[in-house]
């Protein structure tokens, strides 16, 4: 009972009394939306952007921020469409060197913002960039198709299941993920070093956290789920396409901050993260199924993550005020 608590406890009840109000409001509006077939099938284009999102709450709550995913996604998926295409490759080895570019690209990342004691910001500006100017340099603008007809089935057919309720392939892989990084930041020196480095930089040096091996393994770390959801993308689009992922960024950092990560730094939570990615498509599928354009989304969306990130930190800094007896509550939870 605690440990369920722990994980959907107050931090995480509003989102998901925010998930039925959503559910029951579209599915009153729209009958495509309660069908359950075409909701699933949907969550195939919430793979990526959750993949991506769940590195991204780790550097968000270690006081960072990655502007580069989406640029750096594209350029794996162009690298490995032209190992099979130009360099007629196996298509499995291909899509290995989609994950050795987003290590690549997530360790150039690192050394800038770790190193270099660029901030993540700027150097990330910078990559995100770079990263794209390789994408529509190395391919000349051109998309690459013509992919072998069993990856292309997997990415758009493959399921886990049977019936109204089959889940597809690729949605397993981001729960696998997503309790893997639930676990990771919670009950592992890693995830304590992640987020006592988002609190207080300098306090995390006295106490002798290697905060530079950390934050580098952070966005190695992004740079590696990168190259993971450039092979899901590939797969679900049949494609490498060097303008892929448009956004993807902004789409992330709106799921971390939804799920109730603190943008500057100091708590994370994958859980609620992943609640994000549901609250953002499930949002997106009923404005689209109620005829709402996609400027006007774009723009609720921006509204929503302001206000969300100004409620985060307002419960912060209330948190704050409680003094010591929210510190020793917060290590509770941990310890448990």
């Amino acid at each position: 009972m605690l440990r369920i608590k722990s994980l959907f406890g107050s931090r995480h009840s509003g989102l998901l009394c925010a998930l039925a109000i959503l559910l029951v409001g579209f599915g009153c509006a729209s009958e495509q939306f309660r069908d359950p077939v075409n909701l699933l099938d949907r969550s195939r284009l919430w793979i990526e952007v959750g993949l991506v999102a769940i590195p991204m709450t780790f550097i968000i709550a270690a006081g960072g921020i990655d502007l580069s995913v989406g640029a750096l996604l594209a350029l794996s998926a162009m690298v490995a469409g032209m190992c099979h295409r130009d360099l007629h490759w196996p298509l499995s080895l291909a899509l290995g060197m989609a994950v050795v570019t987003g290590a690549l690209g997530g360790a150039v990342n690192g050394v800038a913002a770790s190193v270099l004691r660029v901030p993540p910001l700027v150097a990330t500006l910078a990559t995100l960039a770079i990263f794209r100017g390789l994408a529509m340099g190395i391919s000349h603008g051109q998309p690459i198709g013509n992919l072998p007809a069993a990856f292309e089935e997997w990415g758009g057919f493959a399921t886990v299941g049977r019936g109204a309720f089959a889940l597809p392939q690729q949605f397993v892989l981001l729960l696998l993920f997503t309790a893997l990084g639930e676990l990771i930041l919670r009950k592992t020196r890693a995830g304590r070093w992640t987020v006592q480095l988002g609190e207080n930089e300098l306090a995390a040096r006295y106490a002798a956290i290697p905060v530079s091996w950390l934050r580098f393994g952070l966005f190695l770390a992004s740079g590696l789920v990168c190259g993971l959801g450039a092979i899901t993308y590939m797969a679900h689009y049949a494609s490498a396409r060097p303008n892929a992922n448009l956004g993807l960024e902004l789409e992330a950092i709106a799921c971390v901050v939804i799920g109730g990560t603190r943008i500057t730094g100091g708590s994370g939570t994958v859980i609620g993260t992943f609640l994000g990615l549901l609250f953002l498509g499930l949002l997106r599928f009923g404005l689209d199924m109620t005829g709402v354009l996609q400027q006007t989304q774009t723009i609720l969306v921006g509204v929503l993550v302001v206000v969300i990130a100004i409620f985060n930190g307002w419960l912060a800094k209330r948190r704050e005020r409680r003094g010591p007896i929210v510190l020793h509550v917060t290590q509770t939870e941990h310890t448990i």
